[in-house]
């Protein structure tokens, strides 16, 4: 095995923290690979591992890993010493293997040929991981797999589920899945899928983003689509379901964008943002790579390859702050390709942070927040009045930040259409009827620091 941080420690491995609005660091806990296993090549990239996931079980804390021959299993409870718990052997040699987690279950797909479905009981994991159900009768492989923990249902993303997306049920008994249906999707085949209250959110590869009603899935019901221009390839919602953010892995150097869910219930979605932070150097075509997003109460945590493991504070949807960055790939300074950290899962009780590095395997982090972090917030509370509008727009500040404020209008391009400045008084109404109707952004900064954007739709 080998523990390489350790001995790059002297070159900023072990900590790492960005200078942004609230500083935190990443720090590393524990870290486990093994040269010795198995590696899946395909174009020579030599990976070693793929997907991870994250359980708590009887007060102990597990990561789950994707070997290109295995499903690893760690506990984690001691994170400066990840401990191997189980090691599961599949059918074939493959670069994909993703996760889920339902009823102290773990649910394993791979996108090799003829893998099927694995189901881990993790109920008794101190003593024994028991691998409960292994079986290709269903379907024989998927790329992705999503679970509803609220509905039981296990949604199937690509593999056997071209052009759709194929249902199990495992609510009444998680160790026995039940075929429901293959459901039709628009679009081409599905990379991934986000589901929360029955909805889909489908992450259509070249063919974009899509939302459905699954309620009834045998008739999903199309909410909203937008052709996001590369390879949609994964999302997140935050708590509040009001933004979706997904990355594009094709081709390289695209953002992380973020899509506004706020009209959903009209039908209607729009892309209100977007963020990429490099950390490498450009070579010929090869740049930052976002890969994987997920998203704990209000940072959003991105596994973007050769960049290792960024963070970000979403408190205000639009605006992403950059908080810390950790490389779990420190052996590229430039750009290469298909490198380094491919999934992160933040949500463990501890609050430890798991990430998996496809040639450097399991990393366990904590985000920590400086002493500059616990600076009172510097977000601004502000009322439009009404949204949308269509004539007056009013803008209204708390009193004690109306000393000194300005304001600016744009276009969601950046162009700049009005602005002004303010003082001594907590309101203002802009007259707008010479603006066409479309998207719009207010940006409002007080004399304090603080500030915010806020979109305006215009009847």
């Amino acid at each position: 095995m080998k523990y390489f941080c350790l001995i790059l420690a002297l070159a900023g491995c072990i900590n790492f923290s960005v200078n942004a609005q609230g500083s935190y660091s990443f720090n590393l806990l524990g870290h486990w690979d093994d040269n010795s296993l198995p590696i899946a090549s395909p174009d020579n990239l030599k990976l070693q591992y793929s997907g991870c996931w994250g359980i708590a079980v009887n007060g102990r804390e597990y990561a789950v890993v994707g070997g290109a021959e295995h499903v690893l299993f760690f506990d984690i409870t001691t994170p400066a010493t990840p401990k191997l718990a189980g090691k599961f052997k599949g059918t074939a040699n493959t670069v994909w293997r993703e996760f889920k987690s339902y009823k102290n279950r773990i649910y394993a797909v791979s996108d090799a040929t003829t893998e099927g479905l694995m189901i881990f009981d993790m109920s008794h994991a101190e003593d024994t991981i028991v691998r409960t159900y292994w079986s290709n009768a269903i379907f024989e492989k998927a790329h992705t797999i999503t679970l509803d923990t609220t509905s039981g249902r296990i949604y199937l993303n690509g593999g056997n589920a071209t052009m759709g997306i194929m249902v199990l049920d495992v609510s009444q008994n998680p160790d026995q899945p039940t075929f429901i249906t293959h459901a039709a999707f628009q679009g081409e085949g599905l990379h991934d899928s986000y589901v929360r209250n029955d909805t889909i959110y489908a992450s259509s590869g070249n063919e974009g983003y899509y939302v459905y009603d699954m309620k009834n899935p045998f008739s999903p019901n199309l909410l909203a689509h937008i052709n996001t221009g590369g390879y949609n390839h994964n999302s997140w919602l935050n708590t509040e379901g009001t933004y979706a953010y997904y990355t594009e892995e094709i081709p390289a150097g695209r953002p992380v964008r973020i899509i506004d869910l706020q009209l959903l219930s009209m039908g209607e979605i729009e892309v209100a943002g977007a963020f990429l932070d490099k950390f490498s150097i450009n070579n010929g075509n090869n740049t930052a790579i976002p890969h994987n997003v997920y998203i704990k109460d209000n940072i959003l945590f991105n596994s973007q390859y050769e960049d290792g493991l960024l963070a970000y504070d979403i408190s205000n949807p639009t605006q992403p702050v950059l908080l810390a960055q950790y490389d779990t790939h420190p052996e590229n300074q430039v750009y290469t390709g298909y490198f380094g950290n491919w999934g992160n899962y933040p949500w463990l009780p501890s609050g430890n942070i798991i990430a998996c590095d496809m040639q450097n395997g399991l990393s366990v982090l904590s985000l920590t927040p400086t002493v500059s972090a616990q600076e009172p917030s510097r977000t601004l509370d502000l009322q439009l009045q009404p949204n949308p509008v269509q004539d007056q727009l009013t803008i209204r500040l708390p009193q004690q930040e109306s000393a000194h404020w300005q304001w600016r209008l744009t276009t969601p391009t950046g162009q700049l259409l009005h602005q002004g400045q303010l003082n001594n008084t907590a309101e203002t109404t802009l007259q707008l009827p010479q603006i066409p109707a479309g998207l719009y952004f207010i940006h409002v900064q007080s004399g304090t620091g603080k500030q915010v954007v806020k979109k305006v739709v215009k009847e």
